[in-house]
């Protein structure tokens, strides 16, 4: 006969919280006992395990229902908090100005804290280069501009005239080759031989008497007159104005003439020379051929040859009275295109070596010094229109960003203007971020009401959302 022990709280009635000492009972089974201690044991185990599910149960309905239900759902609302940031005073147009050329600064047109008006010049670089360059270029356009003026303006009258009046010649020597001599012209060429023969008959025979001795009656009268003025100036040869007296113009005039009688005189007692001989007879053999040409009429060479320069007279004629052909008038127009375009680059690059204001404002810093190297886009002169203000604050962080919006008001108390409070209105959120510190960072434009308060540039306020 098995014993089955058990222990002495599994008689306990349920809710009983006593501990007595465990105490083991013992009772007699029959032959079943093994068979019904087993399914014992499983009855325990699964009584053990719904009891801890139970206890989970209950404690987790009882924790839940301590917290109340504010905390069963995590996502809440918070409220909007306060927004609030530093900023600077800044003009509401401001620029950081630079050259777009490099070269030595060779003035300094304004002053730090000067006002200037917009185009004024604030410095100039040195330009001689660039000022040869612009002088050059107006040059050539001026140039241009005057070809194309010309040819516009066609020939002068007096170059048709001249044209004219070759045709005319050409014309007149055809016509006399082609319809032969007339008396006319067979006298002249006849006399023209004439007068050779006279003069070449004249240089071999030397001087006549009568020649000779009016020759002589010159020289004679010449030296008569000489010394009649000679005697004139000697009278006043003791002023020390004589060389503006008559006197002494009558003396000079009156030894000219007496030089160049007997100059006359002793050529003709000379004769001709041979050279001069040789002259005259080639002047007779011109005379006769001549002549002979003419008793002979026109070859009919000569005559083509007439021909041809009449017909180039009159094409030169009507080139010179014709306009300028389209052609011509567009390659001078391009010309003149050119040396303006060649004139604007000039002028630019000129242009650059003076910077200028872009618009009206304050000198807010200068950053060159007159003699100083400044290069292409280097910082050189800090402009801003300080006729109105706006505050720049670049501190906003992400979470503070979100809670402004363009056109809202804010709050906006300068530091050096302790106790008073401008209204602000947000202008502008930069759309991007930066880093600052580390602290991803916004920046925000905030416009202020017109205000008579002595602000200035750069001054520290606080911003706030109202």
């Amino acid at each position: 006969m098995n014993e089955l022990c058990l222990p002495s709280w599994l008689g306990m009635t349920p809710g009983t919280t006593g501990h007595a000492p465990s105490v083991v009972r013992c009772d007699k089974q029959d032959g079943r006992a093994g068979m019904n201690y087993k399914k014992l044991i499983g009855a325990l185990v699964a009584i053990l395990l719904l009891a801890v599910a139970a206890l989970a149960v209950h404690s987790s309905r009882r924790v839940a229902a301590e917290r109340g239900p504010a905390q069963a759902a995590i996502v809440t609302t918070a409220p909007a908090a306060q927004v609030a940031a530093e900023g600077y005073v800044v003009p509401q147009r401001l620029a950081t100005l630079s050259a777009s050329a490099a070269g030595i600064v060779t003035q300094l047109h304004i002053a730090e804290g000067a006002w200037v008006e917009a185009g004024a010049a604030l410095l100039t670089l040195e330009n001689g280069g660039q000022a040869a360059a612009l002088a050059q270029a107006r040059a050539g356009l001026a140039q241009a501009e005057a070809n194309l003026a010309l040819l516009k303006a066609g020939s002068r009258p007096a170059e048709i005239a001249r044209a004219e009046a070759s045709v005319a010649a050409a014309q007149a020597r055809l016509d006399r080759l082609s319809g032969g001599a007339t008396a006319e012209q067979i006298a002249s060429a006849r006399q023209a031989v004439a007068v050779a023969q006279a003069n070449l008959e004249w240089a071999l025979a030397g001087p006549t008497p009568e020649q000779a001795t009016a020759a002589e009656a010159t020289v004679r009268q010449a030296a008569a007159s000489l010394k009649q003025a000679q005697a004139k100036y000697d009278e006043v040869a003791w002023r020390s104005d004589i060389g503006r007296l008559p006197q002494a113009l009558q003396l000079e005039q009156a030894t000219i003439e007496y030089e160049r009688a007997l100059a006359s005189h002793a050529n003709l007692l000379r004769g001709a020379t041979p050279a001069e001989i040789k002259v005259y007879e080639a002047q007779v053999g011109q005379a006769q051929a001549a002549l002979a040409e003419v008793l002979a009429g026109a070859h009919p060479a000569d005559i083509a040859a007439a021909d041809a320069d009449l017909r180039g007279a009159q094409a030169a004629s009507a080139l010179v009275q014709a306009p300028a052909r389209p052609e011509e008038l567009a390659a001078a127009a391009a010309q003149v295109a050119a040396a303006r375009a060649n004139v604007a680059q000039a002028q630019a690059a000129f242009d650059q070596t003076v910077l200028r204001a872009p618009f009206a404002g304050t000198i807010g810093g200068l950053h060159v010094e007159r003699g100083e190297f400044l290069a292409p886009g280097a910082p050189a002169v800090r402009l801003g229109d300080t006729r109105a203000w706006v505050i720049e604050t670049d501190d906003l962080s992400e979470l503070e960003v979100v809670r402004l919006a363009a056109g809202e008001q804010v709050d906006v108390v300068v530091d050096a203007l302790p106790g008073r409070t401008l209204r602000g209105e947000v202008q502008r959120i930069q759309p991007a971020s930066r880093v600052k510190r580390g602290d991803v960072t916004y920046t925000v434009i905030i416009a202020l009401d017109a205000s008579d308060l002595p602000l200035r540039w750069g001054m520290t306020a606080a911003v706030s959302k109202r």
